[in-house]
């Protein structure tokens, strides 16, 4: 990348909450709103820069494997995130470090 371009990150937090009785889990159930409210304050700790944004979600169809967040324009699925993780995927996403590898999803799991 040009070294006159801003990286752009979209990320997007599953915060979808299922009955107590449903058949597959629940990101939100699993702590999704909380790390949701880490995502928001890491953005903020990190001045709101230009070209990252951070937004809730309904489901995003990994259910088993939340709480998911999925890092846009790239695409890279992730799951189990805890709120420890969210600087370390900032960077990466930020600086261009590249994705995760310990959170990606496994091969397999569905995605939209």
């Amino acid at each position: 990348m040009a070294p006159d371009r801003e990286r752009r990150v979209h990320f997007f937090v599953c915060v979808n909450e299922r009955a107590e009785d449903a058949p597959l889990p629940s990101c939100a159930r699993r702590g999704s709103r909380e790390l949701l409210a880490a995502f928001q304050a890491e953005h903020a700790r990190r001045g709101w820069p230009r070209g990252v944004k951070v937004s809730g979600s309904t489901c995003l169809t990994s259910c088993q494997c939340g709480p998911t967040v999925v890092a846009y324009p790239e695409g890279v699925w992730y799951g189990g995130v805890t709120e420890t993780d969210v600087p370390e995927l900032f960077d990466a996403h930020i600086q261009g470090e590249g994705p995760v590898e310990r959170l990606l999803l496994p091969p397999g799991v569905r995605v939209w």
